[in-house]
C-alpha cells in the first residue's frame, strides 16, 4: 500500500508534474494531427520557408512520433506514477535540448523562420519546468 506524503501517496505524481505532461501531451498530439492531416498547414504555417517543405509521406511518418509521444505523455498522466512520468521525460528533455542544437545550427544556414525561433521559446519554458518536476517529484 501507498504511503502519503504531503498529501500524495509516494510515487504520486505532483499538480505541476501533472500540468508539465499535459502541456507535453498537448503539443505533441497539435504536431502529431496537424502533419499527418494538414501537410499544406504544416509547411505554410509550422514550417516555412527557409526550410524546404515536407514532402508528404515524411511528415505523415514523422507525425507517428509526435502522436506516441503524446501517448506517453498520456499514458504516465493516466499511471499517474513518478516512475512513468520520469521515463517519459529521460526521453523529451535530451530531445528536446538536441532540437534546440538543431535550430541554432539551422539557424546558421540556412536560417530558421520566425516560428521556430518561437519553438526555442518553448523549449526554453519547458526544460526548466521538467527539471523543476524532476527535483520536486525527487523529494516526495
Amino acid at each position: 500500500m501507498a504511503t502519503m506524503t504531503a498529501g500524495q501517496p509516494s510515487g504520486g505524481l505532483l499538480p505541476f508534474t501533472r500540468l508539465v505532461l499535459i502541456v507535453s501531451a498537448v503539443v505533441q498530439l497539435i504536431f502529431g494531427a496537424v502533419g499527418l492531416f494538414l501537410v499544406p498547414l504544416w509547411n505554410s504555417f509550422f514550417w516555412t520557408s527557409p526550410l524546404p517543405a515536407w514532402p508528404d509521406a515524411a511528415m505523415h511518418f514523422a507525425s507517428l512520433n509526435y502522436l506516441a509521444t503524446a501517448i506517453a505523455a498520456l499514458y504516465a498522466l493516466q499511471r499517474g506514477t513518478w516512475e512513468s512520468a520520469r521515463t517519459y521525460f529521460a526521453f523529451s528533455f535530451p530531445y528536446i535540448i538536441l532540437s534546440v542544437i538543431i535550430a541554432l545550427i539551422t539557424a546558421a544556414d540556412p536560417g530558421v523562420p520566425t516560428i521556430m525561433w518561437l519553438y526555442v521559446l518553448l523549449s526554453v519554458l519547458y526544460l526548466p519546468a521538467v527539471a523543476y518536476a524532476w527535483r520536486s517529484q525527487a523529494r516526495t
